[in-house]
């Protein structure tokens, strides 16, 4: 961030608080990545110069810009960052979007029971019937004791028409920037208080309505979570099936599959 009224002070001498802070970046291993002779500006519809002062350790900077925005009286600066030695810094993985999951704790001691109790006495030369009930008896248990993920999207609260306050308060803001007049001043500090206003009424609405419907003691997250989308339930036969690498099309081939992990290839015999 850099605030525009640092301007005037950019060519003063420097300080005994400047002096420290040199001997305290160099110290710590940073390095100086500004070209010499050569001042830093920020690059866009109007150039303002920045800090003319660029540290790094192992990385270059690059493609200065700033935006102004109607939040802060501070432009918003924007640079690029660029390996040094990509040899010794790794590249960061790429991070996946974040997906919110609840989930229960299974009840295993009623799904053994009520899975038990529904199963037929096994007859071998049945086999056809015993896979149908033994698949049926699987389903049932599974749905009613095994918890179901929920997918929760956040709350979009940035909306269309906030996003369309936040533009126009920061154009009349960037007008009386670059021409400073009483009309365009007084412009500026109508729409950024419509903004202001707006956003204030969604704070409001969106999240002090769900923080007075707490509990004592009851955590915040996920009251500030609000669509609900339903999991895809995993068919039951994954989770006998080894690794799930295999998929059957068909619910005989899933059947025949069950058929061969459960149940013998050959009838028992009584001693």
């Amino acid at each position: 961030m850099h605030h525009p009224q640092w301007e005037p002070f950019l060519e003063s001498s420097p300080s005994e608080v400047a002096a420290e802070f040199l001997e305290l970046c160099t110290d710590a291993g940073l390095t100086l990545v500004n070209t010499p002779g050569e001042i830093t500006y920020a690059r866009g519809t109007r150039e303002r110069s920045c800090i003319d002062l660029t540290w790094s350790k192992h990385l270059t900077v690059s493609d200065w810009s700033a935006s102004v925005s109607p939040l802060s009286n501070h432009y918003m600066l924007t640079f690029t960052l660029h390996q040094a030695f990509k040899d010794t810094i790794p590249s960061a993985p790429p991070s996946a979007p974040k997906t919110f999951y609840s989930w229960g704790k299974c009840k295993w001691d009623l799904f053994i029971k009520d899975f038990d109790a529904q199963l037929p006495a096994y007859d071998y030369k049945k086999q056809s019937t015993g896979i149908k009930a033994f698949t049926r008896a699987l389903i049932t248990s599974y749905r009613r004791h095994c918890p179901r993920g929920m997918h929760k999207d956040g709350p979009r609260l940035w909306d269309d028409t906030l996003m369309e306050a936040e533009r126009i308060a920061t154009d009349s803001k960037a007008r009386y920037l670059q021409l400073p007049t009483p009309d365009r001043e007084a412009e500026m500090q109508r729409t950024r208080s419509q903004f202001f206003l707006l956003l204030r009424e969604r704070l409001r609405n969106t999240y002090l309505r769900r923080i007075s419907k707490l509990n004592p003691g009851e955590p915040l997250a996920w009251k500030y979570i609000s669509g609900r989308k339903r999991a895809s339930l995993p068919p039951p036969t994954s989770l006998l099936l080894g690794d799930g690498q295999h998929t059957y099309k068909t619910a005989r081939r899933a059947a025949n599959a069950l058929n061969r992990i459960f149940f013998p290839l050959h009838p028992l015999t009584r001693q």
